[in-house]
């Protein structure tokens, strides 16, 4: 389901979907991270 919405994503805006979507994925990762540690 999500590679759908991307594909469609991209024939509109293909770059800036894409690095806005990497960037959410860093940032939830991180905040995971720093919870389970601290």
């Amino acid at each position: 389901m999500v590679n759908t919405i991307l594909k469609e994503a991209d024939l509109f805006c293909p770059n800036s979907v894409r690095i806005n979507f990497t960037i959410y994925h860093i940032n939830f990762y991180n905040r995971n991270r720093i919870s389970n540690v601290a």
